[in-house]
């Protein structure tokens, strides 16, 4: 049987995203074939991997206008850029492994009023809300593991107009930390919820990190309504179950209500935007696809929650050992 097997070299550095087919470049990869040898051409190899990756990862934190490192002040987890699906997970916190590297990653001091910025390896792409969540730990932040109240200071949520949803799908999420919330250390947690694959049928897809700041000049107030992680979201929840390929006119985000200094809910936390990162958006609309009309040669694979088929999509639709190709709706198909 011929085969055609994908090398990696050199790897790429460790604050950059780990390369897998279908996402690479041809500058990056040897190709060995059983009959035949040699380096294939840029050409060929664009054809086979055309497809590019979908999955996305918060990995730094931009305050008081200085962008810091990869993983410097927000927690590395162990998932790479795979979502979190089990609603009962502890891992809903701060993702796979992000509760057992507090004492390898930075606090970071920030003003109460002031303004910060996640920032992912690539846009976001798949279709969903993005919300913005803080907890006070009761010592420092490098220690705790999430378990009491989170609060939410921002959602991010569609926009629709003549019959059409848009969403702000980005590289960068901006708030600002509220003013009345009182000194002290706290996780400050990112989730995008990706509901392009609509429950029943599907499984909506949480990507998440955790950054650790220390809280200065705040005040006194009380913010709630507060949740538990896991716990907060459920699969009845109006805006886990959305499907937004049909009869999608209006939205809620999941979790609580905003919290807001001034009472009731709002958009944000409260305080101006000075040194947010200005962010790079892409409004995406969702509609019907064009019909496929082209096809890709063998040799790719899609890895595990990736899209592997649906009407218009041109991309691979072989799914990576261990997964299979599963049909969502004839918009969508994903391996699993």
């Amino acid at each position: 049987m011929k085969r055609t097997l994908f090398f990696l070299w050199p790897p790429p550095p460790p604050d950059q995203p780990q390369l897998s087919c279908p996402s690479f470049t041809t500058d990056n990869f040897l190709v060995h074939n059983t009959t035949m040898k040699g380096l294939l051409g840029a050409a060929a190899l664009s054809l086979a991997v055309s497809d590019v990756s979908a999955h996305y990862i918060f990995q730094q934190l931009t305050a008081g206008g200085t962008k810091h490192g990869v993983f410097e002040y927000i927690r590395e987890h162990t998932n790479y850029n795979s979502p979190v699906t089990d609603l009962a997970s502890n891992d809903l916190r701060c993702n796979l492994g992000g509760l057992a590297v507090g004492s390898s990653t930075k606090t970071l001091s920030v003003q109460a009023g002031s303004s910060f910025t996640f920032t992912s390896d690539v846009a976001v792409y798949h279709q969903g809300p993005t919300s913005i969540y803080m907890s006070k730990a009761p010592g420092a932040a490098s220690d705790y593991d999430g378990s009491g109240g989170w609060f939410k200071i921002k959602d991010f949520g569609p926009t629709f107009s003549g019959g059409s949803a848009s969403w702000d799908l980005s590289t960068t999420y901006s708030a600002e930390i509220p003013t009345c919330i009182p000194d002290g250390d706290y996780l400050i947690r990112i989730q995008q919820l990706g509901i392009h694959n609509p429950w029943p049928g599907g499984i909506p897809q949480f990507y998440i990190s955790c950054a650790q700041v220390t809280v200065t000049g705040g005040g006194s107030g009380n913010p709630g309504p507060t949740v538990s992680i896991p716990g907060a979201f459920k699969e009845t929840d109006p805006g886990y179950t959305a499907n937004i390929y049909s009869n999608f006119n209006s939205y809620t985000v999941p979790g609580p209500e905003v919290f807001s200094c001034n009472g009731g809910g709002s958009n944000n936390g409260g305080g101006s935007n000075p040194g947010a990162e200005e962010p790079t958006t892409t409004l995406v609309t969702t509609t019907r696809p064009p019909a496929q009309t082209s096809s890709v040669p063998s040799g790719c694979s899609v890895e595990k929650w990736g899209q592997c088929g649906g009407s218009g999509y041109s991309g691979c639709t072989t799914c990576a050992s261990g997964s299979t190709c599963n049909e969502t709706n004839e918009y969508y198909s994903q391996c699993v």
